[in-house]
């Protein structure tokens, strides 16, 4: 029994002196005015942060006009995945940056890590941020080169220092089409697609990848394959995105200078490799590579090395070797350790484009292996594979599941599998995921073009499938898959019928045209002002799923949900702009609801119709909402059409006998 206290007195202590998980973790810290102008000291003013591709804008005054100037961008890492994990998760970073790619400063918001219960807040504490400010984000942003790491936290460093660098860059591709970042890198982007493009076999032929067979002295195979790492990118696709990021942090932390050359390692020798028996020539000037100059580089089980050896190796070349020329890889397969007697020696040239891309120059468009067509023809390869081997399994499985099964409820006009499909919208694609359709795709298409959709799966998916289904049955994702349309129809739903206001038909076709007048506002201010967001005053989406902190956001969403209290889909009928485009696009639409004779005298549907889209027999197809509401009722002979037109045309006074119907 004394025992077992002593034990649990133990784990007491050990609770009470290490604290909980929860307690290493930094409280987040609200993104206030305070600290925008903190990391962006020269701005004055800032936006909310906006846009699908979400930043906060800074102003700063401008004397010679009435508008303010911009003056750079504000961005929290973890709103532009992947994420880099740091030692116990993600860590969300505050970085701004001015309109020439520049680093204006950071400051973490979030983190969690156990140093914390000793340390404190050690990342914002100590000197570490204040490294970024004035830092181009063509630099390479590595510890221990180019940045200072935090002592004894160096994957949190590291985790940092990648984050600030990464999302910077995405955000230059995005809203600073001409920065230095952007202008150098264009070419890069193509060069890597060309060479994530091609086969293993093409790497060999172009000589990036070298096979080596060393000889050992009792007979036996040591087999190495060598490729050139000198580029993030180019590391990337031959040893995966993990590998190639541990590798490159360890380099970085062993030695300040210097390109990698990979070294696959494999064969049937007895003596195993040994990386201080490696040495690189050029010139007859010996460069042994030394223990602190070569890291891990993984199990060969991700990127194009994958599965063609056992596991791998990086070597950091010293500076002194002219890449530019070629210069030989030797092994050293007997004698001592370090002398290089009995040797066994490979030539190695870096390929052009691989050197360019290490050298940060422009790319030659000779290096380009293809005319211009085969040129796209890599660059949708290239972008089909980065999507599909970047998308979330997890988000592109459930908006595959959610667009089946509105699919499948309309197809099959099942009302109950409907309701389920709104349940899941509402909740997933509402406030859990947040990647509903939204007129800011609208907006920020015309301002950033087509990069905006070919760069996340799960979106390009749900674009897809509402374009498809718009054009060809009508507004289905209005009916099943807008988590803002299905707030309303619950409401509806809850709401006492009695509460239920029927507007005056000439009062309702005069409101209908309010939705098409903001989209035509919303778009023309894409146009002539790209860089002033107004959406999200007209649409309430982000509002209610995103949580804003503004108060007229709330006020005007507010109106909206009060007017769903007593005219069904409310701000569907007189308000959407994203329903107003695809109410145009309907307009197309080959397969629309079946009408029957005995429409021109029922009048269930019409009264049923939450659009008021329905007049006796005739539809405005465009404002309707395809919830299939008439479609169930035609299926259950509601109203009239119980009865067969026969019977009908005996209670109907003065039939026109010449009428065949509809």
């Amino acid at each position: 029994m004394c025992k077992y206290f002593s034990l649990i007195s133990l784990l007491f202590l050990a609770k009470m002196l290490l604290g909980s998980p929860v307690s290493y973790a930094q409280e987040p810290i609200p993104v206030t005015e305070q600290l925008m102008k903190s990391v962006i000291p020269s701005a004055e003013t800032f936006s909310f942060e906006q846009g699908n591709a979400p930043v906060y804008r800074a102003y700063r005054r401008d004397p010679a006009s009435s508008e303010p100037e911009l003056m750079g961008y504000l961005l929290e890492t973890t709103d532009w995945p992947p994420e880099e994990i740091g030692y116990s998760g993600p860590i969300n970073v505050l970085v701004g940056m001015n309109l020439q790619g520049m680093i204006t400063g950071v400051k973490v918001l979030h983190y969690t890590e156990s140093y914390r219960s000793i340390r404190g807040d050690f990342i914002n504490s100590e000197y570490f941020p204040e490294q970024f400010a004035n830092k181009n984000i063509i630099e390479g942003f590595r510890v221990g080169r180019d940045i200072d790491g935090i002592s004894r936290a160096t994957i949190t460093s590291w985790a940092v220092a990648r984050s600030v660098r990464d999302t910077a860059r995405r955000v230059a591709r995005v809203y600073l089409p001409n920065s230095e970042y952007t202008a150098a890198t264009r070419g890069d982007a193509l060069a890597l697609r060309v060479l994530a493009a091609q086969s293993w076999q093409d790497m060999i032929e172009s000589g990036l990848v070298r096979h080596w067979e060393i000889t050992q002295p009792d007979a036996t195979v040591l087999r190495l394959t060598l490729a050139f790492m000198g580029h993030d990118g180019l590391g990337e696709i031959l040893v995966g995105e993990e590998d190639y990021s541990r590798a490159d942090r360890d380099a970085s932390n062993r030695s300040r200078e210097g390109k990698l050359l990979l070294v696959g390692i494999d064969g049937d020798s007895s003596r195993p490799f040994r990386q201080e028996r490696l040495a690189v020539q050029q010139d007859g000037e010996v460069f042994p590579i030394e223990r602190r100059r070569f890291v891990y580089a993984g199990s060969a089980d991700a990127g194009k090395i994958k599965d063609k050896v056992r596991f791998a190796g990086a070597m950091v070349l010293t500076p002194q070797i002219d890449l530019s020329r070629p210069f030989s890889v030797m092994y050293n397969t007997e004698g001592v350790v370090g002398e290089f007697g009995g040797i066994d020696e490979i030539q190695y040239q870096v390929p052009p484009l691989a050197l360019v891309l290490s050298e940060g120059g422009r790319i030659p468009l000779e290096l380009l292996p293809a005319t211009a067509d085969q040129g796209d023809i890599y660059e949708v390869q290239g972008l089909w594979s980065s999507l599909l081997t970047n998308a979330p399994a997890f988000e592109v499985l459930a908006i595959l599941l959610v667009c089946g099964m509105a699919m499948t409820a309309f197809l099959r006009k099942s009302e109950a599998l409907r309701w389920a499909t709104l349940t899941i919208t509402l909740f997933y694609l509402g406030w859990i995921d947040g990647g509903f359709v939204s007129v800011s795709h609208i907006t920020n298409g015309i301002k950033l073009g087509p990069s905006l959709f070919l760069n996340d799966l799960p979106l390009l998916l749900i674009v897809l499938f509402t374009l498809v289904t718009t054009l060809l049955w009508g507004r289905i994702f209005c009916s099943s898959l807008c988590p803002f349309g299905a707030l309303q129809d619950f409401i509806t739903r809850v709401a006492p019928r009695h509460w239920q206001v029927r507007v005056p038909q000439l009062l309702h076709v005069r409101l209908l045209t309010l939705k098409y007048g903001v989209l035509a506002f919303l778009m023309v201010m894409a146009i002539v002002w790209a860089d002033l967001s107004l959406f999200q005053y007209f649409e309430p989406f982000g509002t209610v799923f995103y949580l804003s902190q503004s108060l007229l956001l709330w006020a005007i969403l507010l109106l909206f949900l009060l007017g769903a209290l007593f005219i069904p889909r409310f701000y569907c009928r007189y308000a959407c702009p994203l329903g107003a485009a695809l109410a145009v696009s309907s307009l197309l639409s080959p397969w629309r609801i079946r009408r029957v004779a005995q429409c021109k005298f029922c009048k269930v549907c019409e009264q049923a119709c939450p659009t008021g889209a329905i007049r006796g027999p005739d539809i405005d197809f465009k404002e309707c909402v395809r919830c299939d509401i008439c479609d169930y009722k035609l299926i259950n002979r509601s109203g009239v059409c119980r009865h067969d037109i026969e019977t009908v045309k005996v209670r109907i006074k003065h039939w026109p006998e010449t009428d065949t119907g509809l």
